[in-house]
């Protein structure tokens, strides 16, 4: 999903080729006006939360298959991410098995699904939809020895789903940490043991199993930096890499002979930032924060202060404000969680701008 900037030169153009996507927005400025910006000090970034599976690899499909499949236990995350190439209506679906000896009971802590003709749209639906549960923990059903608990979204020729699901389980009658088998699968009809179902061969995409699901840290901003930035899920490797200290962490792809993979671009990662705004200039300031699709385009979600904002269609060439703040002597402290969309393009780089 993830594209470079060498490779995106025609973004501009797409994005008036494309129907029902916004490019124009009253809080898109160009990027160039947010330049010169100075390079924020690096946060040092923590691992946390449980198991993340990864599902993006065949990203197209033809033929009915799992895409992935690995067991859980406790707390995890599964985001998946696949295009309906079939030439007929598919279901794409996430199935949760218990595979032990004694009922387990499955509860979501956030749940997104979506489909869409516009690969970065369902992706962005699908995280909106998880960020707005994710603070409520819900009992979905209790599963006997053997049982699956499927989550289907119905997609068309040429339509692409996009999820993200976090899920804890635990044994009905000791309350402990209980182990599902989760398995991405496409099909026409429901097979009866989504086990049973092979694997599909890869493709060049990941997928993969990865120990942890979220990031946390501290970024500082002085406003007497004037413009600044810093760079979220950027390449983890190569010439296009500004990764952050912790930002990564290799994974396994237990379906492909436990092949070390990375999740470039950390999708269904949450980053969970604690925002210090230091205000050493000691007068009033208005501050504005952008977000930059630097790497390319897409539909991105960013949620301040316990806000959820969210964008049309947004290249390279734009920044989009999606927060502005009045920031007193002693400044101020804000919380800030986004994560990058199935679809779209890293990194997304955040810009601090006073305003004055």
């Amino acid at each position: 999903m993830k594209m470079k900037s060498a490779l995106v030169l025609g973004t501009v153009l797409l994005a008036f080729l494309l129907p029902n996507q916004s490019f124009a927005n009253e809080n898109y400025v160009p990027i160039e006006t947010l330049k010169p910006a100075v390079h924020l000090e690096k946060p040092e970034l923590k691992q946390t939360g449980g198991k993340l599976i990864l599902s993006d690899s065949p990203e197209t499909y033809s033929d009915n298959g799992a895409f992935y499949r690995d067991t859980a236990t406790g707390e995890f995350r599964v985001f998946w991410h696949h295009q309906n190439v079939s030439g007929e209506n598919r279901n794409v679906s996430l199935a949760l098995t218990n595979t032990s000896d004694e009922p387990v009971m499955l509860y979501s802590k956030g749940v997104g699904a979506s489909v869409s003709i516009y690969p970065d749209v369902a992706g962005k639906e699908a995280l909106v939809q998880f960020l707005e549960e994710k603070a409520k923990k819900k009992y979905i059903k209790t599963l006997q020895p053997g049982e699956s608990y499927y989550l289907e979204t119905n997609a068309d020729d040429g339509e692409t789903v996009s999820g993200i699901a976090q899920y804890v389980v635990y044994t009905k009658h000791s309350h402990q940490q209980a182990t599902v088998t989760a398995t991405t699968l496409n099909y026409v009809e429901r097979p009866t043991d989504p086990l049973s179902v092979e694997i599909l061969p890869p493709d060049s995409h990941v997928r993969g199993s990865f120990p942890h699901f979220d990031r946390e840290g501290i970024l500082t901003y002085d406003t007497a930096l004037g413009n600044a930035y810093v760079r979220l899920s950027s390449a983890a490797s190569g010439q296009w890499s500004d990764k952050l200290p912790g930002e990564y962490e290799e994974g396994i792809s237990v379906v492909d002979g436990n092949k070390p993979v990375i999740n470039n671009g950390n999708y269904g990662v949450l980053y969970n930032l604690d925002v210090k705004v230091e205000n050493s200039l000691q007068s009033p300031q208005q501050l504005s924060i952008y977000d930059n699709p630097a790497g390319g385009f897409g539909h991105f979600a960013m949620q301040w202060n316990g806000k959820l904002k969210t964008t049309g269609f947004l290249s390279y060439v734009n920044a989009w404000k999606f927060a502005s703040e009045k920031i007193g002597a002693n400044g101020n402290q804000y919380d800030f969680v986004t994560s990058l969309p199935g679809g779209a393009s890293g990194p997304s780089v955040i810009y601090f701008v006073p305003e004055n």
